[in-house]
């Protein structure tokens, strides 16, 4: 679903871990999805010869990055990630080198221009594979391991809230496909939220069961990083997404989020009304990004996201 992390268009500005510059570095521009997925592996092979290394398994999708398995020049195994544009690629590589392997995989060699990175690898199973309360509480205990102090060039929240506010206020067009109520409701809360101090500490925004994975070093490694100057629950809401339809309707739905805000919250130490407050807000801004889909096709997504919005208003 949509709206699970902040759009920012400003550059970072730290070095790159790698002490190589730039084997290419592409312009981004309108392209097709194969387009994208031939400069990806293009941007795969040249680095494969630049960094010395082996192919060690097939390549992967990994939210629209190229993730490959390799060998370094001294056989140990890592993850080449060739990554897509965007503001996670420009501030990936300094928060996962800020974390320094702590709570998540270790970077190894970074080249921001062509949002390639060297990761540490880990196993195949993630927290999918776990019961979902358990889940959430190795997915609250991370987000606290990761939270940082603030500090810059990570996009800050505040601003991005503001935006979200005005937006939503003058979307009445979005009435006639999302009920005013929720719209009206996410606006308020965020009136609330903007009361305080936001931007808090470095989080990661966007770990949800399938972002973890097992370790030999460590129990449960995020895999990678969307970074943003935030609060815990905010960031805690990427987790409490119903995995499946499977997590029920209405009553059943609300008893679900109201066990995982409690899960999430006790593990991260995070205020749960305040996690109630930005995951309604989240839900009316994916419901926003549904509408703006071609006609007819995210009907579905945005009938879920209504119930989302009303079990979450039963569970406060």
């Amino acid at each position: 679903m949509g709206a699970r992390s902040l759009t920012n268009t400003g550059g970072a500005d730290g070095r790159p871990v790698g002490e190589d510059g730039p084997v290419t570095c592409a312009e981004d521009g309108p392209m097709t999805d194969d387009g994208a997925a031939r400069l990806r592996a293009g941007l795969a092979e040249r680095y494969l010869a630049a960094w010395q290394l082996a192919p060690d398994g097939r390549s992967r999708d990994d939210d629209g990055a190229l993730a490959l398995p390799v060998r370094t020049r001294a056989g140990e195994p890592a993850l080449l990630r060739i990554g897509p544009p965007g503001a996670r690629a420009e501030h990936e590589h300094l928060a996962l080198r800020l974390w320094s392997g702590r709570g998540a995989v270790r970077l190894l060699r970074a080249e921001p221009a062509d949002r390639a990175l060297l990761l540490e690898r880990t196993g195949e199973r993630d927290l999918r594979a776990l019961p979902d309360l358990e889940a959430c509480r190795v997915l609250g205990e991370l987000t606290r391991t990761l939270a940082r102090p603030p500090r810059p060039p990570f996009p800050a929240l505040s601003a991005a809230a503001r935006g979200w506010r005005e937006d939503l206020a003058g979307a009445a067009e979005l009435d006639a496909r999302f009920p005013r109520r929720f719209r009206r409701q996410a606006v308020a809360n965020l009136d609330r939220l903007l009361r305080d101090e936001l931007d808090t500490a470095l989080v990661h925004q966007d770990l949800h069961p399938g972002a973890v994975r097992a370790a030999r070093r460590a129990p449960w490694l995020a895999t990678g990083a969307d970074p943003v100057l935030g609060t815990v629950e905010f960031a805690l809401v990427a987790a409490l997404w119903p995995r499946t339809e499977a997590a029920g309707h209405g009553g059943a739905l609300a008893a679900a989020l109201e066990d995982r805000i409690e899960a999430l919250s006790l593990a991260a130490g995070a205020d749960a009304e305040r996690l109630r407050a930005w995951a309604l807000v989240r839900f009316a801004l994916a419901a926003r990004e549904e509408a703006d889909r071609p006609t007819g096709a995210p009907h579905r997504a945005i009938s879920r996201l209504v119930q989302l919005c009303k079990a979450v208003q039963k569970g406060g």
